[in-house]
């Protein structure tokens, strides 16, 4: 009986000595769990107030494929974004020098329909006209009106009297003629005349010009 007794004693023992080892090591465990979480509760706080040097360390982490590849998506949306503000202004560039081209020649040909006005109505005045004196007239003034609007935009006559030197930059011969009577390299007769736009030759004077043969022997 006593025996017995002592057995039942010794598996209360036991049992109550197992129960507090699973007490100790479960409280050790929420120990360690609290003591991460202590942790990473403040590498979350120091992430937070300090996120240049988080996002260096993050940078730093990364493999340098990984932020080549990241440098050069970035370089590349800058050229796109480049190339289509130039692709923009060009387009809206040609755009506006195309509406400039279109209004000077509105401009030019509105000053040269008021000579066609004129020379309607020179041309029905002629017809009834007995005066030839009066149509001579007539047309000098229309060719006045006429070279009046070209020098309105820069065209000018080039100088080609009879007698003036030979200029082959502003004259252009089409022939040679030998003769006394005008002095040598000089302009015997203008069959066209040149004109200049703002002082550039845009049709020479086409012109014969004299060759003095005693000036050819020398």
């Amino acid at each position: 009986m006593y025996l017995l007794d002592g057995v039942r004693l010794m598996k209360i023992f036991n049992k109550e000595k197992n129960t507090d080892s699973k007490e100790d090591a479960q409280a050790g465990t929420e120990n360690s769990e609290a003591q991460n979480s202590g942790s990473s509760a403040e590498e979350i706080n120091e992430a937070r107030e300090n996120p240049e040097e988080a996002s260096a360390s993050s940078e730093a982490e990364k493999s340098p494929e990984v932020r080549c590849q990241e440098e050069k998506q970035v370089l590349m949306d800058k050229y796109y974004r480049l190339a289509a503000d130039f692709d923009n202004f060009r387009k809206r560039t040609a755009r506006q020098m195309e509406e400039n081209r279109k209004a000077a020649l509105e401009q030019v040909l509105l000053d040269f329909l008021e000579v066609m006005d004129n020379f309607d109505r020179a041309l029905k005045s002629a017809k009834t006209a007995e005066d030839m004196n009066s149509i001579v007239g007539g047309i000098e003034q229309l060719s006045r009106q006429f070279f009046s609007i070209l020098e309105k935009y820069g065209i000018e006559k080039i100088e080609s009297e009879k007698a003036s030197e030979f200029d082959p930059h502003r004259h252009e011969a089409i022939q040679h003629i030998e003769t006394s009577e005008v002095p040598d390299n000089t302009i015997v007769e203008v069959y066209k005349t040149g004109y200049a736009l703002n002082s550039k030759v845009i049709r020479p004077a086409m012109v014969s010009v004299a060759r003095n043969p005693d000036e050819a022997e020398k």
